[in-house]
């Protein structure tokens, strides 16, 4: 079974109250060999200035070294982070990837142009297919500029926030700019997550869509690892059973951990 979780926050979330501590003695008691804490780092958004409420970049940084060595030899903790990744904060998002020894970057489409796809003023005044088309066409671009993370976080997270009665649009609806985006992921190096969140906010599937994962390793995709987005204890590794499963019918092998941003492959 899966053994990590690569995608979790703490209350340096600005959208979580829990303390890293707790998070990590959860995933301990879950049985857990390795924890990355991907707390939010949001760029200009929404008001010009780098936000990783409520503490800082580098406090952050400090308070995850402080839990691998308070539980150093329980799990492994990593320093990691999760980037709302745009064209125009690429160069400050490589800088800091640079100035910081992480362990572990998700780079994920959150807002273009510093409007949040959830905000009525991105939906109200557009079909769902041309919201779901300009949310690909910023990840497009976003890949293209930017390669300072290791994963892509939720590649299809615009399902989860369209506020639409069916709000899932499909692989056969946007193939082609899917495999042009897939193909940069994939060319640069870089991968994409199986993110559990999905499952729990009710939409009957994780993020991505298994016809977007399939096409990924079609692609000769390898990097894919998993995450549940926890921000509280009892999310932690949540629905990590048809995770599993989803890999198991995709016949991959191997999950990928990183340590130092370096990828190496886990077998199942």
């Amino acid at each position: 079974m899966i053994k990590t979780d690569y995608h979790t926050h703490s209350s340096h979330s600005s959208d979580s109250t829990t303390k890293m501590e707790d998070m990590i003695n959860t995933a301990i008691a879950l049985g857990l060999e390795e924890y990355a804490i991907t707390d939010h780092i949001d760029f200009d958004y929404p008001h010009g200035e780098i936000i990783n409420s409520p503490y800082g970049i580098a406090a952050n940084v400090k308070a995850i070294r402080a839990m691998q060595e308070k539980f150093a030899g329980k799990i492994k903790v990593l320093v990691g982070a999760e980037f709302s990744l745009r064209t125009d904060v690429a160069d400050i998002a490589r800088h800091l990837a640079q100035d910081y020894a992480f362990d572990f970057i998700i780079g994920s489409a959150h807002d273009a142009k510093g409007i949040d796809f959830f905000w009525p003023e991105f939906q109200y005044t557009r079909t769902k297919q041309e919201v779901h088309t300009e949310y690909y066409e910023n990840m497009l671009e976003m890949v293209q500029a930017c390669d300072a993370y290791d994963v892509v976080g939720h590649f299809d997270y615009i399902n989860r926030r369209c506020d639409y009665t069916d709000k899932a649009q499909y692989y056969a609806n946007h193939r082609e700019i899917i495999d042009a985006i897939l193909k940069v992921i994939i060319q640069n190096g870089k991968g994409i997550e199986i993110n559990t969140a999905g499952i729990a906010y009710g939409m009957g599937y994780a993020h991505p869509q298994i016809e977007v994962l399939q096409r990924y390793l079609q692609l000769s995709g390898e990097i894919i690892t998993v995450g549940s987005d926890a921000h509280r204890p009892e999310s932690i590794a949540q629905h990590f059973d048809v995770a599993y499963d989803i890999l198991q019918q995709l016949g991959v092998k191997y999950i990928t951990r990183f340590d130092k941003r370096k990828p190496r492959f886990v077998k199942l």
